[in-house]
């Protein structure tokens, strides 16, 4: 009887076979964790050879090896990663691009770094173009394609292991960065926090606010150089990438100020009508905390948003961390400092039309729709 698979190997890909043949190439060269791990490669609607390669692949492979496409409509990895996890059978995913290609022992090693509530950041060493180019199925068999790579790539990665365990020597774990060519999380967790955002659709900012979400349902990342580490093959960057982070598409709605950790499209789609809440107001709200609270999904225990309803009176937040805060106020409120600080949104909304244009304004709200309504600052 054969033992349960202990880690799935999720790869995403798009139009470049050759590079995913020798990242499959060095996932079929693991040791010491035979049995234990299947490949899902999830492709992004490619429209070459990449379908028959993976098969021919799979055929000849002594681990499973799945295949998941969907057609190409720009650059979704959010949605790879997240056709992936529906995929996978194991309680432990491991990320990866097709690009990247791994030692013999990348996997028992990220076996090893496992910890319950903790999500492992790997990192890659950038091949260059000649080292790629010598790369081939047998220096990936023997790990001869590691011993070609500088002191001087190998240093940057010690020092920047050394830079990471400090930052959480001193409980900066928000400065470990989540990458999705290499890294590692419980499904439990990725199940808690819905998954990759697919709003997040061409380049960048998925794999930061997966960690942000992780972090706020009380998930730690915390770096996995001490165990193991990749190679990055070279390729032409995409004409889609941007020059500066801050020119990305994605940038915007990253730094919307509401954030849920649980996102709406994500593993599985969610509505307003699923998001726990909590309404909270003075007495002059009483009616509409009422009609908020029948109209939504009203929690005390487990609350993914809390609305605050403000008055003049004295009133604030109750709820933990975890909650996406959001401050709802008329247009012409002048708002306490304080309170602003203790909220991650401000909404202004005409509350005198009762529950449909807070509803309205929340819904448009998480979802990063302009226009933002007065946002107080950047969700932590």
């Amino acid at each position: 009887m054969s033992s349960p698979l202990e880690i799935s190997v999720v790869v995403s890909t798009y139009q470049r076979p050759g590079h995913l043949k020798r990242c499959l190439q060095s996932l079929a060269a693991q040791q010491g964790v035979d049995g234990k791990y299947e490949v899902i490669v999830v492709d992004d609607g490619s429209q070459d050879e990449t379908a028959e390669m993976v098969a021919r692949f799979a055929r000849a492979a002594a681990f499973p090896v799945k295949f998941a496409t969907h057609p190409h409509e720009g650059f979704q990895l959010a949605r790879c990663r997240n056709a992936g996890i529906r995929i996978a059978t194991a309680p432990y995913i491991l990320f990866t691009d097709g690009d990247c290609i791994f030692p013999a022992n990348h996997l028992r090693r990220h076996l090893d770094a496992r910890r319950p509530g903790i999500a492992r950041a790997g990192d890659c060493i950038k091949l260059d173009q000649a080292a790629s180019e010598r790369i081939d199925e047998s220096s990936i068999r023997s790990g001869a394609f590691a011993k070609r790579v500088s002191f001087k790539q190998r240093l940057k990665l010690r020092r920047l292991h050394a830079k990471l365990l400090a930052y959480q020597m001193l409980h900066r774990d928000n400065r470990v960065k989540l990458t999705g060519w290499n890294m590692g999380v419980w499904r439990e967790d990725l199940e808690r926090v819905n998954g990759f955002d697919e709003r997040f659709r061409g380049w960048g900012c998925e794999d930061d606010d997966l960690a942000r979400r992780l972090r706020r349902s009380g998930v730690r990342v915390a770096t996995a150089l001490g165990y193991t580490h990749g190679y990055h093959l070279w390729h032409r960057v995409h004409s889609t990438t941007p020059q500066q982070w801050s020119a990305g598409p994605n940038v915007a709605y990253f730094q919307r100020p509401a954030v849920l950790a649980r996102c709406l499209e994500g593993i599985r789609s969610r509505s307003l009508q699923h998001v726990s809440t909590r309404v909270t107001g003075g007495p002059s709200h009483a009616e509409l905390s009422r009609q908020l609270a029948h109209s939504l999904r009203e929690s005390t225990t487990g609350v993914e948003v809390e609305i605050l309803l403000w008055s003049d009176g004295p009133a604030n937040f109750t709820s933990d961390r975890g909650a996406c805060r959001v401050l709802v106020a008329t247009p012409e409120a002048v708002l306490p400092e304080a309170v602003q600080r203790a909220g991650h949104a401000v909404l202004r909304a005409e509350l005198q039309q009762g529950p449909a244009a807070v509803i309205q304004g929340l819904h448009d709200l998480l979802r990063g729709i302009e226009p933002l309504a007065a946002p107080s600052r950047l969700a932590a």
